[in-house]
């Protein structure tokens, strides 16, 4: 049974193919001639699908008429141009899809198809001009009717026609008519030049439509006996070879219109058959003498073809009732097997349902008992997790104490009236930050207290408008201060809202201190109390035009210790803590903002009571809120410790480029330097760039973290540059990992101190750094001193000077790049390879692997002094290896690098 169905689903697996033909004008008897036969030879292929376009003698409609076919995902593309140019480029891009191409009549200019078919204009020009010869006896004028100028059938027929003439005696062209291929065309010029066309002894018209429309207006003119040729000689009603038969047109060459050849070739094509790239179809003279026998056979296929497809059609019918009964045969086999199968599958399943129900009572038992350790295992979680709260909690408090005897001291210290200046400012640095740790434990404790339900809600009626103004005024001072623009708006009805006045005062506080750190001088504050449209909800908005938040970050801003790429001094605390309080209220807190533009904080409180429980609510006195808002806009305070941008020591000092965004940081970092130093300040990325293009320093000393890029992107960047990458950077970071420290020597850094430091440690690192360079440069000096004489004496010019300078300063720059080639240098020097080995060889007598070698060596020799392994000296100079460098250093110097270093130390 299951061959028979296999028998009866076999059927025809013919590949199917589309093929469109995108005429160039379609109402001429020629070309409609063409396309039957390209249907009549496709009446052999019902699995073509055949598309015609017309694009009726247009370039640009044929052009879209193309792209339009390439979505119709045609598998071949048989094209007849309008114009060879135009057309070209549209037909180029088809067959570089790898859609195979079929041009025929005309040629396209660039010759990129697959296949050709058509006649050879050239060989019927030519025929044409020895037919005429040997028609007027060699001698005489002929005129001419052109088709559409730039067409390649137009220029071929031209030059085999003089060709012909040529060849056969002579015969001239006297006059020449563009037409367009069309006979009305041809009939409006001919008539132009009736008086000329008349002294013609032959006419020869480049299609036989063109030359009837030429007949015509001679016959008008009077003139019925002109010998008039044409190029086609159709079959058909008021067509060539009836117009040559009834002696209305002298002759006309034999041009076939090759639309059965194309069909021919484009099955070759996409059946991956062999195929013959240049059809070029036959052509011959027809006169009246073999005009007669043309029609005959003409009819005579015509008759067949009719016969043809009379058979085709009933071809169809038959296959048509052969697919009805294969289905029908189909159908039934297939029921029959499906009921065949579904019997043996209903035994198969009743059979595993019995396994399988046997199988889930163990898994039941199985999940059950899984069920059981999850709980335990979520219990033991809970319990970890509140032991870390509670250590958490207990280690907060026990900072208290520690604290507590810091500021005691430093409270009784502030009475002493013999403290210096700087011992004051020494102390203000302390009672500040150990006021920030206050405040950070006490904010720690809150939200232990919060997550542990232990905090509670002590509600009570306040009249709003007070109680923001209160809050509003705490902050006016300091908007004065920093210039900032502070307002204030109630668009509420509503006298009163039910809050915990210390809690919603502190959350509140917290939000328009951080609109104050990200809002810039002249920027301003917006802070709007307003109702929802049911007036059920107050809406609490704090709205700053300052630097926003980035995209990335916003779903992450009210997660506890989360800090955003732009946060500064913070410890990702507070606006947890703030969600957490509206929380409290039964409230929500949300936020939008855009990056550069400002940032918005909306509070959506309950309006009454109604919300809240009878424990939630206030009994008795609450204490008074104890905010130190001096405190609470402490980042903001900068202004007290903004030093000058430059602090200059001395015209010998060293000047370091310091790059940190804190103040207070940069504030101590210049009163333990400038005594020794020049010292230049840069807050962020963008300006130490700036200040490193003005300032040049000896060295640079740069936080990690800084408000638009990182001290890493700042490395690269100078590292990265011939100009600055001797520089000496000194990284400080609070991030006090080895994956940081190894990022930064990667990156090349020459120091890396983790903060807190130590202020000697970080003194004698600077000096370190500053003298070893110092030592450098003064052992460059004194080669580029020596390299200056050498080019002095052997008098080179300015030039020749120019091109030694350049090349040093690329080698120099590039030492620790091992794929370092002299394609690289040439390239940067702008020279080619040999331009560069005959100028290094003619002014520096060595090769310029030599020279670059030399450089490298003589710089190791330095990096060994300064305490380096071989294996980095070698790394640093661009050597593969360590073992490499010592081969190289020792065939250089005549010693190893380690003994080299032995004997420096000594002396």
């Amino acid at each position: 049974m299951l061959p028979i169905f296999q028998a009866c689903q076999s059927g025809d697996h013919t590949e199917k193919y589309t093929i469109a033909f995108s005429q160039c004008i379609g109402n001429d008897s020629w070309r409609q001639t063409m396309l039957e036969e390209m249907k009549r030879e496709l009446s052999f292929y019902p699995n073509v699908q055949f598309i015609y376009r017309d694009a009726q003698g247009n370039n640009e409609k044929q052009i879209a008429q193309i792209r339009e076919l390439l979505t119709s995902k045609i598998d071949l593309l048989i094209v007849s141009p309008n114009e060879a140019e135009p057309v070209t480029p549209i037909v180029d891009s088809v067959f570089r899809l790898k859609i195979p191409v079929i041009v025929t009549d005309r040629k396209t200019s660039s010759g990129l198809y697959n296949a050709y078919v058509g006649a050879d204009n050239l060989a019927i020009g030519k025929l044409a001009g020895q037919f005429i010869s040997a028609t007027i006896h060699g001698e005489g004028q002929i005129g001419i009717i052109t088709g559409l100028p730039g067409t390649s059938a137009s220029i071929e027929r031209k030059k085999g026609l003089i060709r012909g003439i040529d060849s056969a005696g002579t015969t001239r062209i006297d006059i020449e008519i563009n037409s367009d291929w069309t006979k009305n065309t041809a009939y409006e010029q001919a008539k132009k030049q009736i008086d000329r066309l008349k002294k013609q002894d032959a006419i020869f018209a480049f299609n036989d439509q063109m030359a009837f429309g030429t007949i015509q207006a001679l016959k008008e003119a009077g003139i019925n006996n002109k010998k008039v040729i044409g190029v086609d000689a159709l079959s058909g009603t008021g067509n060539g070879l009836e117009n040559i038969a009834n002696g209305t047109l002298y002759a006309s060459m034999f041009y076939p219109t090759g639309g059965t050849e194309a069909v021919r070739t484009a099955i070759s094509i996409l059946e991956q058959k062999p195929y013959i790239r240049e059809n070029i179809l036959k052509t011959l003279v027809i006169n009246k003498e073999n005009a007669s026998l043309m029609i005959l056979q003409s009819n005579k296929i015509k008759e067949q073809q009719k016969d043809i497809d009379k058979r085709q059609d009933l071809i169809v019918r038959q296959y048509k009732i052969y697919n009805s009964q294969k289905t029908t045969l189909r159908i039934v086999l297939t029921s029959l097997i499906i009921t065949v199968i579904f019997g043996a599958i209903s035994i198969v399943v009743i059979r595993n349902n019995r396994k399988k129900n046997k199988l889930l009572n163990e898994q039941n038992h199985e999940i059950l008992s899984q069920q059981e350790q999850i709980i335990d295992m979520n219990q033991q979680i809970r319990n970890a997790a509140e032991e870390q709260r509670r250590f958490f909690t207990n280690v907060s408090h026990e900072f208290k104490t520690p604290l507590t005897l810091i500021m005691g001291p430093l409270e009784e210290l502030e009475k002493e009236k013999m403290l210096s200046p700087t011992g004051k400012d020494h102390l203000l640095y302390i009672k500040r930050n150990t006021q920030k740790l206050q405040d950070l434990i006490r904010d720690l404790i809150d939200i232990h207290r919060i997550d542990k339900s232990k905090l509670k809600l002590q509600a009570e009626a306040i009249q709003v408008n007070s109680f923001i103004q209160q809050i509003v005024s705490n902050f006016k001072p300091f908007a004065k201060k920093r210039g900032i623009s502070l307002s204030y708006v109630n668009k509420t009805s509503h006298q009163e809202i039910w809050v915990d006045k210390h809690l919603m005062e502190h959350a509140l506080s917290n939000l328009l201190s951080n609109a104050f750190k990200y809002t810039q001088k002249g920027g301003g504050i917006n802070f709007v109390i307003e109702e929802n449209t049911f007036g059920d909800y107050f809406h609490i908005k704090i709205i700053d035009n300052g630097a926003g938040i980035a995209a990335n970050d916003m779903d992450q801003i009210f997660d506890t210790f989360y800090q955003g790429e732009n946060h500064q001094l913070g410890s990702g605390i507070g606006l947890a803590y703030v969600k957490q309080i509206v929380d409290l209220h039964h409230g929500q807190i949300t936020a939008s903002s855009k990056k550069g533009a400002g940032s918005a904080f909306t509070l959506r409180l309950p309006v009454g009571d109604h919300h809240l429980s009878t424990e939630e609510k206030k009994n008795g006195e609450h204490t008074s809120s104890n905010i130190d808002y001096e405190q609470i806009i402490m980042p903001e305070n900068i202004d007290e410790y903004e030093s000058e941008n430059v602090s200059f020591c001395s015209e010998r000092a060293s000047t370091i480029l310091i790059v940190e965004d804190h103040a207070e940081i940069r504030s101590f970092l210049k009163e333990i330097l400038a005594p020794t130093y020049n010292i230049v300040f840069a807050t962020s990325y963008a300006e130490a760039l700036k200040k490193l293009e003005s300032n040049y320093p000896d060295l640079i000393v740069s936080d990690i973290m800084l408000p638009d890029e990182t001290g890493i992107e700042l490395l690269k960047s100078i590292k990265s540059s011939l100009r600055f990458n001797q520089i000496p950077v000194l990284l400080l970071s609070a991030v006090d990992t080895e994956e940081s420290k190894i990022e930064g020597m990667r990156h090349l850094a020459d120091g890396y101190l983790t903060k807190p430091f130590k202020v000697d440690h970080l003194r004698a690192v600077i000096t370190n750094l500053i003298a070893s360079r110092l030592l450098l440069k003064e052992h460059y000096l004194s080669i580029n001193r020596t390299n200056n004489s050498q080019i002095e004496s052997q008098q080179h010019t300015a030039q020749d000077k120019r091109f030694i300078q350049n090349l040093t300063l690329i080698i120099e720059g590039h030492l620790g790049n091992k794929n370092l080639s002299i394609e690289d240098i040439a390239k940067e020097l702008k020279l080619s390879r040999v331009q560069l080995y005959r100028k290094t060889k003619a002014l520096l007598n060595c090769s310029v692997n030599d020279f670059l070698l030399q450089r490298r060596l003589t710089k190791s020799q330095h990096l060994l002094l300064e305490g380096l392994q071989i294996n980095e000296v070698a790394e640093k100079v661009g050597f593969s290896s360590g073992t490499y460098f010592t081969a190289a250093f020792r065939k250089y110097f005549g010693i190893t690098p380690s003994v080299y270093r032995k004997d420096k130390l000594k002396k």
